[in-house]
Order: C-alpha cells, then sequence, then structure tokens
C-alpha cells in the first residue's frame, strides 16, 4: 500500500468535524492530519502541515471558508473540497464563488444525526488528491485577447450551428470566464456538460447566468437551440441533440462513467450538425467527451481542447488529444476570443 492522503478538515463545528474526521478516518489510505475550527487557521495550518487535501465549510467566524480559499489557491495551492448546508438555502454565487476562487468540488454536508453513512467523503477526497492544482491570484490573471467580449456583431452566416461543450473538474472556472466574456450576440446556441454534484446544478447555472450577457439556464426537454442561450445539462439525465434547433433529455445508463455525459451531447451534436458542429472539451478527470470530439472532427466540424498549462486536470482534453481528436489547444483564459473570433468567419493559425 502506498503512502497514506494526508487531510486537513475545516469547520467551526466541533461535531462536524468530529464526523468528517471519524468518516475519512476508516478509510486505511487516507490520514488526518489535522483539524482547524475557522479559515485563518486553516491558513495556517494549510502552510504548515501540507496537506494533499483540505475538506472546508463556508460559513465560519473569523475567516469565513470562501476569504481562506482564496488565501489558500495564492499561497499555498492545495486540492479543496467545499463541505456546505443545501445550496438551495443560499445565493446561488455562495458556493459557487469558491469554484472561481480555485476550490475543485461542492458537497453537501448530511445532517448531523445522518449517521457516519452518509458522511462518505473518501471517494472524492482520494480523487482530488491527485490533481495538480494551480497557484490563483486573481490580480496577475491572463488579459483576454484583443477584442473578447467587446467584440462588433459577428458577420451574417456564421458557419457553426451549434457549440457543445464538455467539461469537469476545474469546469467551472473557465466557463465563468467564457460566458462572462461572450457578447450578448454571440450568434451560436450553446450545449454544456458539466460535472458537478447534482445538489449544485442550480446554483451553478444562476451563478454562470449573473455573470453573463447570455441566457443561461439548466436544459428543459424539448428545449430550442437559440442564439444568445447557453443550455446545461441537468443532473441524472443524459442532453442530446436529435435533430437540429432542439436538445432532448433521457435517462439511461452512464457513459464515460457519467450521466449526463459530454460524449452523448458531442456525438448526437455531430449527427445533427455535421460540418456545422464546434466542439469543446475543457479540464477534467477521465475520458468523458473525448470520442465525442472525434466524432465532431469525423463529420467535418471543428474540435478544440484547453490547453494542459491551464488545465487543472488534462486528463479528458489529454484524451481527445490522444485520439488525435482536438484541431486545435486554447489557453483557458482565450477560449471566449478564440470562439468571438470563429464567429467572425475567421480562422484560427495553424498549430497548437
Amino acid at each position: 500500500m502506498g503512502k497514506k492522503v494526508s487531510v486537513l478538515v475545516v469547520d467551526d463545528s466541533h461535531i462536524c468535524r468530529q464526523l468528517i474526521c471519524e468518516a475519512l478516518s476508516r478509510d486505511p489510505d487516507l490520514d488526518v492530519v489535522g483539524t482547524c475550527a475557522n479559515g485563518k487557521e486553516a491558513l495556517e495550518a494549510a502552510k504548515e502541515l501540507r496537506p494533499q487535501v483540505i475538506t472546508m465549510d463556508v460559513e465560519m467566524p473569523v475567516m469565513d471558508g470562501l476569504t481562506a480559499v482564496e488565501h489558500i489557491m495564492s499561497e499555498v495551492p492545495t486540492p479543496i473540497l467545499m463541505l456546505t448546508a443545501d445550496p438551495r438555502q443560499q445565493a446561488p454565487e455562495l458556493t459557487c464563488r469558491a469554484l472561481e476562487l480555485g476550490a475543485l468540488a461542492l458537497q453537501i454536508k448530511p445532517s448531523i444525526d445522518a449517521g457516519l453513512e452518509a458522511w462518505n467523503l473518501s471517494r472524492e477526497v482520494k480523487l482530488l488528491s491527485s490533481v495538480r492544482v494551480i497557484r490563483h491570484i486573481h490580480s496577475k490573471r491572463r488579459p483576454p485577447l484583443p477584442g473578447s467580449g467587446t467584440a462588433p456583431a459577428p458577420v451574417v452566416g456564421m458557419p457553426y450551428g451549434v457549440l457543445a461543450v464538455a467539461s469537469s473538474t476545474g469546469g467551472p472556472q473557465v466557463l465563468f470566464r467564457m460566458l462572462s466574456e461572450l457578447p450578448a450576440d454571440f450568434p451560436t446556441p450553446i450545449v454544456i456538460v458539466q460535472h458537478i454534484n447534482a445538489a449544485f446544478s442550480d446554483s451553478l447555472a444562476g451563478w454562470l447566468a449573473n455573470s453573463s450577457k447570455l441566457k443561461v439556464r439548466l436544459a428543459q426537454d424539448g428545449e430550442q437551440l437559440l442564439p444568445g442561450n447557453v443550455l446545461i445539462a441537468p443532473p441524472g439525465q443524459h442532453m442530446h441533440i436529435p435533430f437540429r434547433g432542439r436538445v432532448a433529455l433521457r435517462s439511461g445508463v452512464e457513459r464515460d462513467g457519467h450521466m449526463p455525459s459530454g460524449t452523448v451531447l458531442l456525438e448526437s451534436a455531430a449527427k445533427a450538425y455535421g460540418r456545422r458542429t464546434l466542439g469543446l472539451i475543457l479540464t477534467g478527470m477521465g475520458e468523458d467527451g473525448a470520442d465525442g470530439m472525434l466524432a465532431i472532427k469525423q463529420a467535418g466540424g471543428l474540435t478544440l481542447a484547453q490547453n494542459e498549462e491551464s488545465c487543472v486536470v488534462f486528463g479528458m482534453p489529454g484524451a481527445a488529444v490522444a485520439r488525435k481528436a482536438a484541431d486545435h489547444l486554447v489557453h483557458g483564459d482565450d477560449i471566449a476570443g478564440t470562439l468571438v473570433r470563429l464567429a467572425r468567419g475567421e480562422s484560427l493559425a495553424v498549430g497548437r
């Protein structure tokens, strides 16, 4: 057996800390190396203990969880799992703001009387321990490409009928920037599969909608694909495009370990739109979306993948590259500018 994964537990509730520690300690591969009651303690402990993963509460005294995430990701980048109350009781931006600041995943804390079995955190913690996190210093973030977000109306006759996106770990941050920078008259309907804890789907859609000039929402069965609209696959259902101009939702079996699946969406887009399909695969674990990207490429469409430098996890884009399914690699900060140029009918430079 390899070395244990070291975990720092942060929560202002003594009972919650105890339950989290007991739940994690039941896994022989995990080692709780410390506990903290607020974000200030967490920042100091992260510097001293250098844990491989941090579980972080949101609402705490002295320094709240969001502020702690911002400081930790700037000073001592560490994979962070946010544990929070039901997001339906909070403003969407409260929990999803943590993703913008660099947290990797969100989970709802079970009720205290739910029992240890409900505090099933081990799998998520072990997955996050393998992620190579990047330093988040927003003041030094790369500026957008010239014209991004402020472009004039794209040319009439935009060559792409749909933009289909597959995204996972680290993806909400990239989607946030992309959608906040696209102009209101971006002419291509956008459909997105984002892997996220089902309880946070509404919060994610609301958070992205608040940042964008486009209309962003969870998709409904039979909904039209319209310019200026962004449809996000709801939890527990595959979203696909049965024919041009509409999406459909269906239950079924997981594909590439997920439902909704990026590959299901991208393959259906390729079948419906052919060479007028624009595919985009963002940071994430695993291989979901790679086969869908290949289907788009084989149908004559254009495929973009987030480059390794800007990915939290290069798994999904890397799988697409390995299949020779990615026409161009794009830095996460440059995606909106690239999409605007494509919307104008401009060609991208040859090479990557």
